[in-house]
């Protein structure tokens, strides 16, 4: 990997969050780690781009779709919280495609002959022709997106990745860990106020008061 960084084209992050104030969410945000979270946003919409240009409507799939067949396909069958911990996607988005999958005659559930009450979910036959059409794009796209790394980078990145991962796995969704609780406390709090604010004078107005304009309701 050459030594000398990318020329960077497109939109500054810093200078798109906030005029020049010195402080506030700019400072907050143009900083090493959250500037390679947004790196990473945009490498993950980077790769499903090819897809929707080219399988989305040909196929009638989302995004989420492909996730859940090309994991399934992968192991052969799975339950429906396998696929979240493989995917790393919200159970309501899984639950979403499986639905719809099934809905397509794509996917099949049966249950596990060790657990009556367990799920297992496999690719019916046009969900196994599906895996096979789109393997070799898949391929294809890691091919292209890897080519200028070595093998050694190669498993370099991918066990950073997999560090990150495991970080976020070991915490719920609901973890206070993965946002500003103190910030989410404050927006709360000014919800609140804002939404009895909005209320108040619909109270009153209900109770024969006057409202703000001091028209009372007509008798």
């Amino acid at each position: 990997m050459s030594a000398t960084a990318p020329e960077h084209r497109g939109i500054d992050l810093g200078s798109a969050l906030e005029p020049d104030s010195g402080a506030g969410p700019r400072a907050e945000l143009d900083q090493p780690r959250p500037r390679l979270l947004y790196r990473l946003l945009k490498l993950s919409n980077l790769v499903g781009r090819p897809f929707f240009t080219h399988f989305a409507d040909r196929y009638d799939l989302t995004l989420n779709d492909v996730r859940v067949l090309m994991s399934l396909g992968y192991v052969g069958q799975a339950a429906s919280h396998e696929l979240c911990d493989s995917t790393g996607m919200h159970p309501m988005n899984v639950s979403r495609s499986v639905a719809r999958l099934k809905r397509q005659g794509r996917i099949a559930d049966r249950a596990d002959p060790d657990n009556r009450r367990r799920k297992l979910l496999t690719p019916t036959e046009e969900g196994w022709a599906i895996y096979r059409t789109l393997s070799p794009h898949v391929k294809a796209l890691s091919e292209f997106t890897l080519a200028n790394l070595s093998e050694r980078e190669v498993d370099f990145l991918s066990s950073l990745i997999a560090v990150l991962a495991e970080r976020l796995e070991s915490v719920g969704l609901g973890s206070p860990q993965l946002i500003d609780a103190a910030a989410l406390s404050r927006d709360l709090a000014e919800d609140g106020e804002s939404r009895g604010a909005r209320q108040g004078p619909a109270r009153r107005s209900r109770a024969g008061e006057p409202s703000q304009d001091g028209a009372r309701p007509p008798a």
